[in-house]
């Protein structure tokens, strides 16, 4: 009886060695995949307070995001995200993000804003497209991997922006918030206003 039990035991155990074996394979297939550039909508906004106190929405358009592997083969890197805007006073706002991948989940640290903070899971990548379902709302996203190369040179800091002289849209009353001092010390370009809040949309754009 010892003598089978002993046996079981060998057996789960060499079982999930090839369980955890599969999954590590899958992930490094995964990884190498994302690893690149993608282009699409990524479910991003931020609401802005201007000196009125008027509290406005702005949805991106288009965001362009880069993975890149810490090594050869490596699970986890680093990454920086271009969001853009057609209207609001930011033309684009930028992130620097620590990216892993794990038993099927993507997540995205964001070191500038945890408030960006994702979990990605249920995706599904080729070399052409990506698509997935961020676990903190449901939403769905799909970008397209692209090849012409962005130009990602002036995308250095945590986090950075491109303003517009003018910009409009409807808006609404609210209150403003307290910022952290790096929210402030990166807001200071824009004296009549500051974000509020920023993150991803709980609801996809009409296409």
């Amino acid at each position: 009886m010892k003598r089978l039990y002993h046996f079981s035991v060998l057996s789960m155990m060499a079982l999930a060695g090839m369980l955890t074996s599969c999954d590590y394979i899958e992930d490094t297939r995964q990884s190498m995949v994302l690893s690149g550039e993608w282009k699409g909508d990524f479910g991003m906004y931020y609401e802005y307070v201007d000196g009125y106190g008027q509290c406005y929405t702005f949805d991106s358009y288009d965001t362009r995001i880069t993975f890149i592997p810490a090594y050869s083969y490596a699970h986890h890197g680093t990454g920086t995200q271009v969001d853009y805007y057609d209207y609001g006073p930011y033309e684009y706002q930028y992130y620097s993000f620590r990216w892993s991948v794990s038993d099927g989940i993507i997540t995205l640290v964001y070191d500038y804003d945890h408030q960006l903070d994702t979990r990605i899971g249920d995706y599904h990548m080729t070399n052409d497209y990506l698509t997935g379902i961020f676990s903190a709302s449901g939403i769905s996203f799909r970008l397209r991997k692209i090849a012409d190369f962005y130009d990602w040179t002036p995308y250095v800091n945590a986090y950075g922006f491109c303003t517009r002289n003018s910009w409009g849209s409807s808006s609404r009353n609210c209150a403003p918030a307290t910022r952290s001092g790096k929210e402030q010390a990166a807001d200071s370009i824009e004296a009549k206003g500051h974000v509020l809040a920023r993150g991803r949309r709980n609801t996809p754009l009409k296409k």
